[in-house]
């Protein structure tokens, strides 16, 4: 079994979309998700779901606010997406909110 550490951006939009997804043959221990609001001007809500490809999926944050140039730390401990489930963002506005994704790719 390979262990691969690493992580990536997603621009978060008003389309509830998978930001990240572990393939069949994987399983990934979420890290690290942290929310960045971007915009000059105004806040946006984010919400971040769990799709469970054979179970019940599972919200860790529902229309929370990120303000003007904070950010949101929404793990507090880790997540485990098994084969072929996902994690999935939505925001309020578009252009407002970018995620850095930070997890452990085991095959």
């Amino acid at each position: 079994m390979a262990d691969v550490l690493t992580g990536k951006g997603y621009v978060v939009t008003t389309t509830n979309a998978a930001a990240l997804t572990a393939t069949s043959s994987q399983t990934i221990t979420l890290i690290g998700l942290t929310i960045s609001n971007i915009h000059a001007s105004a806040g946006s809500w984010v919400t971040a779901d769990i799709v469970r490809s054979g179970g019940v999926n599972s919200e860790l944050a529902h229309q929370v606010n990120v303000p003007v140039n904070d950010s949101l730390d929404i793990l507090q401990g880790k997540v485990v997406l098994n084969p072929s489930d996902a994690l999935w963002l939505d925001a309020e506005a578009n252009s407002h909110l970018e995620a850095s994704i930070s997890y452990l790719v085991q095959t």
